[in-house]
Parts: C-alpha cells; sequence; structure tokens
C-alpha cells in the first residue's frame, strides 16, 4: 500500500523541523532538547488541512522515542569526549568506548563517530590516533554536527614500523597535528646516586698530559675517595714514576673492555679531540658521561680546562650538569659476495664522519648512492663523507659542508671534489639509511676510513650501509651545547672575525 503524504508550507515555519523519508528513515536531524520537542508536538495545528493532522499524528506516536534516544546518545558522547581531554585517555581506550557504542546500538542507527572507522585498524603503540568531533562555531549553522575524519601516524624504517615513541615530536590538538616541543632546550644529567668510579684516558706521548694525569689521580684518590681506571699503558707509565699507584685498575683482553660502561661512571679524558674519538670508540654500545679536558689543538668537543681540572669535577661529581648528546653512525660493509644485505662485517660506529675515496687510483670514484632504497645520485669525483653532526666542524667542513649544531639529529652527506658544478652538500634526517655501493663497471676499489682509522677496501659490488646509532656519546658542557658549540667555532676557527669598519668614514647624508 502506497502512502502519499503532503506537507502544509507552514509548517516549515517551526524552528526545528524533522524532515523524514516515506518509508520512515530518518534523512537529517537537529539536536533538541525535550521540551522544545513537547512544544512542538503539543502545539495546536493551525487551519483543516487533512494532510497537516495526519503529519502531527504520525509525530506524536512515532518521533518523540526516536528523537529522546538520539539526544541521549548525544548527550552520551559528548560527555565521553569531555572526559577524554580532561583525563588524556588513550587512543586504545577512547576505541573502546567507540565498539561499545556500536555495542549498544541495536536498531543499527547511525551515530556521530563514523561507522568506517570504527572498523579501521586500531592504533598501534609506535603510532598516533586522532578521533574528535568538532562542533561548528557558525550560529548559522543550526549547530550541525561535523565529522572530523579519523588518522593515524605511524613511524617506519625501511618498511618497518619503529618501536620508538615520537609523542615529543608530533602532538594532536583536536585532530590537527602540530609540532611538540622538545621536553628541555637543554638537556641536563642529575646524578641519582654519587658517582663511584671513573675512567682517565690520556693522550699519549705528551709529557704535560702524564704529570696532569698523575696529580689528578692522587687528587681524585685522597679527596673523592673514587675507584679509578685506566689503560694498560697509563698503568705501565704510573708505576714506574711510583709504587703508590698500584690501586688504579685496568683492563686485560676485549672481554673487559666490553663490560667496561657496567663499571664506570664517568670518563675523563686529558688530550684532544682524538683523545674524545678514542674514548668514544672503546665503547660498542651504551657509553658513560665523558668530560673532556683540553690539551690538544683545536678543541671543538673539549670545553674544560686543565688548570681548573678541581672545581671542574667537584661540580660535576656533585651534578646537576649540562651534557651535549653527540650522535654516532653505525656501519657495515656488505661484500659482493654475501647472499644478503644481513650477512655483514662487524659493525663500526664512528663520532665524526667515514669517508670513502679514490684512494692511490688516479681514477674518480664511482659510487652509487641510495637513501632508503630510494636512489640518490651518482657521485663522480675524489669521494664521498658521511658525517655526523659533531663532525660537521672537520672534514666535512673542509670540503665544503655546512656547520651543524651537534644536537641537530641529522647526516651530513658531504661531496669530495665532485666532477658537477651543481652537486651540493645534502643534511638528511636521522632516521635514514644510507648505502653506498660501487658498481661492478667500476674502473677502480674504493678505500673507507672510519674517524681516520680502521681503513677498508671496497671492490666493484661491495657496498657500505650506515645508519644512526641508537647509543649516543654524552660529553659534559662547560656552559651548555649551544653556548660551547659557538664558542668552540669562535676561538678555534676564527669564524667570521674581521677588522670593525672604522666609524669616521663618510656617512649617508
Amino acid at each position: 500500500m502506497l502512502w502519499r503524504l503532503t506537507i502544509h508550507p507552514s509548517l516549515f515555519q517551526y524552528p526545528l523541523f524533522l524532515s523524514y523519508f516515506l518509508h520512515g528513515f530518518i534523512t537529517s536531524f537537529s539536536l533538541f532538547s525535550d521540551k522544545a520537542m513537547q512544544e512542538l508536538l503539543q502545539s495546536p495545528v493551525q487551519g483543516s488541512d487533512h494532510h497537516l493532522i495526519e503529519f502531527s499524528q504520525t509525530l506524536t506516536t512515532s518521533a518523540q522515542a526516536e528523537a529522546s534516544e538520539w539526544k541521549r546518545k548525544y548527550e552520551l558522547e559528548r560527555a565521553r569526549n569531555l572526559n577524554l581531554e580532561n583525563r588524556g585517555k588513550s587512543c586504545l581506550q577512547f576505541q573502546t568506548d567507540l565498539d561499545d557504542m556500536t555495542t549498544n546500538n541495536p536498531t543499527n542507527q547511525p551515530t556521530l563517530y563514523n561507522e568506517t572507522n570504527e572498523k579501521s585498524e586500531r592504533c598501534s603503540r609506535n603510532g598516533i590516533c586522532s578521533h574528535e568531533v568538532l562542533r561548528d562555531g557558525n550560529p548559522d549553522s543550526d549547530s550541525k554536527m561535523i565529522r572530523k575524519a579519523s588518522f593515524k601516524l605511524s613511524w617506519c624504517c625501511k618498511g618497518e614500523q619503529s618501536d620508538q615513541q615520537k609523542h615529543d615530536i608530533v602532538s594532536f590538538e583536536r585532530g590537527n597535528i602540530t609540532t611538540g616541543e622538545r621536553s628541555s632546550k637543554q638537556i641536563s644529567l642529575k646524578w641519582e646516586s654519587s658517582p663511584q668510579t671513573v675512567l682517565i684516558l690520556t693522550k699519549p706521548n705528551s709529557i704535560p698530559v702524564q704529570i696532569l694525569c698523575a696529580e689528578m689521580i692522587r687528587w681524585l684518590k685522597q679527596q673523592q675517595k673514587l675507584h679509578i681506571y685506566v689503560e694498560p699503558r697509563v698503568r705501565v707509565e704510573l708505576l714506574m714514576e711510583s709504587s703508590c699507584f698500584n690501586f688504579v685498575q685496568t683492563w686485560k683482553d676485549e672481554k673487559e673492555i666490553s663490560a667496561l660502561h657496567t663499571k664506570v661512571d664517568l670518563v675523563l679524558t686529558l688530550g684532544g679531540d682524538g683523545t674524545v674519538l678514542w674514548a668514544a670508540s672503546m665503547f660498542k654500545g651504551p657509553v658513560p658521561p665523558i668530560v673532556p679536558f683540553s690539551l690538544g689543538s683545536l678543541g671543538f668537543m673539549t670545553p674544560f680546562y686543565s688548570e681548573h681540572y678541581k672545581e671542574c669535577l667537584e661540580s660535576i661529581l656533585k651534578g646537576p650538569i649540562s651534557i651535549t648528546l653527540r650522535h654516532r653512525l653505525q656501519c657495515h660493509v656488505v661484500r659482493d659476495a654475501a647472499k644478503n644485505e644481513y650477512e655483514t662485517e662487524e659493525p663500526i660506529l664512528v663520532l665524526n664522519e667515514v669517508t670513502i675515496d679514490r684512494g692511490i687510483s688516479s681514477f674518480l670514484t664511482n659510487l652509487e648512492c641510495y637513501c632508503d632504497n630510494s636512489f640518490v645520485t651518482c657521485v663522480q669525483g675524489d669521494g664521498l663523507i658521511l658525517s655526523t653532526t659533531s663532525g660537521s666542524t672537520a672534514y666535512s667542513l673542509a670540503a665544503g659542508g655546512s656547520m651543524v649544531h651537534p644536537q641537530v639529529p641529522g647526516i651530513l652527506f658531504t661531496p669530495i671534489c665532485p666532477h658537477s658544478l651543481s652537486f651540493r652538500p645534502l643534511i638528511m634526517p636521522e632516521h635514514v639509511t644510507l648505502r653506498v655501493q660501487v658498481p661492478l663497471n667500476s674502473r677502480s676499489p674504493a678505500w673507507v676510513s672510519f674517524d681516520g682509522k680502521d681503513r677498508k677496501q671496497l671492490a666493484p659490488g661491495d657496498a657500505l650501509v650506515c645508519s644512526m646509532a641508537p647509543w649516543p656519546v654524552p660529553t659534559a658542557c662547560l656552559v651548555d651545547s649551544t653556548n660551547d658549540f659557538l664558542r668552540s667555532i669562535h676561538e678555534g676557527l676564527h669564524w667570521n672575525l674581521r677588522k670593525t669598519q672604522s666609524f669616521d668614514g663618510p656617512r649617508e647624508s
């Protein structure tokens, strides 16, 4: 039986109006209070049009229950949204609320949440979800609800999801992506218990360093009551000077070196930047905080003056101290005969840079470079430097690279004398994996060195794979990381120093 329903034009005078399909399905609905609903349903019908009377009776018998149900769900959902904002509920809990609302909706009525999103993949631990319902601020929009699309951000590395949380980098503000501030502009280290053991590493073949090392060991033992480790070479030198240094400890083999980070609370270096590099290379995993004293040439990473070592060490042992987390590169050599890229040689960690060059060959290097399996370029020239930001003031700077603050997480991609005028240096993000391969048709092999040591040959077909190591090198700051960095480039490189222009010259009129 087909019903014909005619809506009288006077009905559109009501400010709150429900539009129905002929078969009873709701197409649009405006939320209003029970009092307004009662006024609408109980108000007298003007005129004698029987169609208008029939429509009024239909509203009285069927719409009131549905409108009340809609209002109840809206209030329940609004309360849950407010509770979510106040308590800071996690994405998983919020998704559970959505599932509960779907279960409690047996009539299969549409809710204010997108049902497609209810069936979508839930937030994983390494992602961030957004499920927000926004109210249109336009007063002329009849308070209609706008569905804000839900989305998830996740971080991947070489196509695989990363377990590292990024909540300190990206956050959400009512469904919109915003960048989150770091927890602190400067990183501070505070001791939970007093340091008990220190490791002292010295620059070899230096009489002033040997004298300072002996003096520092006596003071640390007598005044600070600390346990002291030194290298085997240094211990022999100390015992030759006096037998009273027999309390100094050392190690015997590589196995004991690999366990040093479990015993040593603090590392003191007496020398230049090379001594800091040597200290970092000793630790293949976690690195204790390093306090570098300047007894070298330039001193980009050695802000402490040896003349005031007592005051400096007293302050550091007491804490808290500012530190710079210097990132390292983890490098693998993959030979052409390897069955897959995981069949590599022992990984090598570098604090400054890894350099691929042509060695003694007179031919240009020919290197194919990839970033996360995406082709970057083919390097033809003297070579290529992959540098950390701590190494940006070393070989990379001499090759035309930029100086970068050491706490900027990135990888510098700097060519050495490229055979192209348009080949400019790049800075890659820290999460990428770089692969440099010698093509099979290369005229000559290439050579790779790690922080200027451990030189290896790369034959045609061999490759070098580099990524950011998970263990940075924490170095103590004299003031803070930014102040120390700027002071080092001013004093070490005389950066932008020139004679001041005379003030008694011609002036603009």
